[in-house]
């Protein structure tokens, strides 16, 4: 949601972070990019091409078994609901990275995740 948010112009809380892209890292897994990329107006060449030369601002996590593991036991132990969000999650997880989200709800039961 904070990069839809903000290629629409509804949220500047990624703003600071790709103002200071010195200092941090900026991750994203092919989850969040399928999520991003499938907006019904991105139909639209020039907008499409847009949205992804947005997106290569951040590095790609890979997906893994490692990660797939993590994922089930979320789901399993009732910390994560939605396979997408327990992807995002265990991503974060295994990688020690945090996660910079709008949607606390869907990731605050994760133990040892760190929100932003």
């Amino acid at each position: 949601n904070i990069l839809i948010d903000f290629s629409k112009g509804k949220n500047k809380l990624l703003e600071r972070y790709l103002l200071e892209k010195d200092k941090w890292e900026l991750w994203v897994n092919p989850v969040i990019v399928a999520e991003f990329l499938n907006d019904k107006w991105l139909t639209n060449k020039i907008k499409q091409k847009k949205a992804e030369d947005f997106i290569d601002l951040f590095r790609c996590v890979e997906i893994n078994k490692k990660q797939g593991i993590k994922t089930g036991m979320l789901i399993r132990l009732g910390q994560i609901d939605y396979l997408a969000d327990g992807i995002i999650a265990s991503s974060c997880l295994v990688n020690k990275m945090s996660l910079l989200t709008r949607n606390i709800k869907h990731f605050k039961k994760v133990k040892g995740l760190k929100l932003l």
